[in-house]
């Protein structure tokens, strides 16, 4: 691994986070650092996790454990005891920025970062918690790739995602690359029609499926929307109802492909072409080099469904605790799509049972052994529905334990156990599970199943 970058702290002096003057935020930033560089070789060799809530007190974190050149670990707030024991096996740090349930004492046994690695976490195609390994140089490599679609200069954002996903984390780093500016307003601000106040046509407004359609709900704040230099857009398929009324309103909706081991978007869709009727993932940017590929490697022409196949130079580095290498011939993720004529990517699904909901990558064994481990449940399958709201939402059947007599309490013990996003939009007992005869998932009696659970809920 290349020697860790250290940033210059005095660029965080210009006046660019909302909030917070850049002198404060700069002071701020010191203090972090001085509180790592107290923990001396423990820092430099178990590394620095950072799971603030707070944005402010975040990028002062994330900005001095950059610099120090200490491994940097971004963890999930809401994480609870499964994700917590997870991670717990994997690493160590000696500094920890925010309220862990995790100790900072030294323990045996754990393979520790190395210098200049930012661990981001994702849920990965295996289920449970993963790190991907990137470097502060992968991170502007994207930076650069983005600044050659979107246009050079400054790149200001108002972002509502959190800086411990790598969609949220993005737009802090290109703000402060490109000496843009950022704001961290809350959802319920952008609902309320409280946007930060940027010069026109230069906010980027970055969304999950789920947010955009919200957005778009009241016309006045659908307004707002037109004035964006762009809405990014990924995390999860656009339902098509979305699709039509950002369409009808000519908003700059930019959709994108990218996910946390490319450090987020490496193909796009340009607005122009979005209003015009294209619906995909656009194309290839310029630090990225993506082919689709069949199950023997070789590549598929146009129109033909294969795997997706990526290099980039923001491409991350391996699986802390897990491979530490990427192939030569790039990462062959669990998404399948295929090239148009025009070179535009469609990405048409998962070769993995891995869901996406409102953004969240969720593994549905991980949720499904969970249930089990409650002891209330005898056998549980859990599936992605498609949504109009989440794009897909998370549906458990199950067979309770003839066992439990105390139906409903068991879900209490869930929600301690599993992140909220995590949790089943609906739990439906039944008596045997939707399968059929071959052991396959039979959607149609799922159907019928989740529309007397859904008519049940109203009545």
């Amino acid at each position: 691994m290349e020697t860790a970058a250290k940033i210059d702290l005095k660029a965080l002096k210009r006046e660019w986070v909302g909030g917070i003057t850049g002198e404060d935020l700069f002071r701020r930033t010191l203090r972090c650092v001085a509180q790592i560089e107290l923990a001396g070789e423990q820092a430099q060799l178990r590394g620095v996790m950072i799971l603030e809530h707070d944005p402010l007190h975040f990028a002062a974190a994330f900005f001095a454990a950059v610099h120090t050149g200490v491994p940097v670990i971004l963890a999930n707030p809401k994480w609870r005891r499964v994700e917590w024991e997870e991670a717990e096996n994997l690493v160590n740090p000696a500094v920890i920025f925010g309220q862990s349930p995790i100790s900072e004492l030294a323990r045996m046994g754990i393979q520790h970062p190395k210098p200049g690695a930012i661990l981001i976490p994702t849920g990965g195609s295996s289920g449970g918690v993963k790190f991907a390994i990137h470097q502060w140089s992968t991170l502007e490599a994207a930076c650069e790739g983005l600044s050659a679609f979107i246009g050079s200069g400054p790149i200001n954002s108002c972002c509502v995602l959190p800086l411990y996903h790598v969609s949220g984390l993005m737009q802090l780093v290109r703000s402060f690359v490109t000496e843009g500016q950022i704001a961290f307003p809350e959802f319920k601000a952008l609902q309320a029609g409280d946007f930060p106040v940027f010069a026109a046509n230069s906010m980027c407004l970055s969304l999950v499926p789920t947010q955009l359609q919200r957005l778009m709900a009241q016309q006045r704040i659908a307004d707002r929307l037109m004035t964006m230099r762009a809405i990014f857009v990924g995390g999860a398929a656009v339902p098509g109802a979305v699709v039509e009324r950002a369409r009808e309103l000519k908003l700059p909706v930019v959709l994108s492909y990218g996910m946390t081991e490319t450090a987020a978007m490496v193909t796009a869709l340009p607005a122009d072409e979005f209003i015009a009727g294209n619906t995909n993932a656009g194309k290839v940017l310029s630090h990225a080099l993506i082919k689709v590929v069949r199950d023997d490697g070789s590549e598929c022409p146009a129109g033909e469904v294969g795997h997706i196949q990526i290099n980039a130079r923001s491409m991350f580095k391996g699986y802390h605790g897990g491979a530490r290498d990427v192939s030569k011939l790039g990462y062959l993720s669990d998404d399948e799509g295929y090239f148009d004529s025009h070179g535009r990517i469609h990405i048409v699904g998962r070769s993995d049972r891995l869901i996406v909901s409102g953004g969240e990558k969720i593994d549905p064994q991980e949720v499904e052994r969970t249930i089990i481990g409650t002891g209330a449940v005898e056998q549980v399958l859990v599936i992605g529905w498609p949504d109009s709201e989440w794009g897909q939402k998370l549906v458990a059947f199950y067979v309770p334990s003839a066992a439990e007599e105390h139906e409903g309490k068991w879900e209490e013990e869930l929600r301690a156990d599993l992140a909220n996003y995590k949790m089943p939009k609906q739990m439906i007992q039944v008596p045997t599970l939707p399968l059929d005869e071959r052991g396959k998932v039979d959607r149609k009696a799922m159907q019928r199943l989740i529309a007397k659970s859904e008519r049940k809920l109203k009545g």
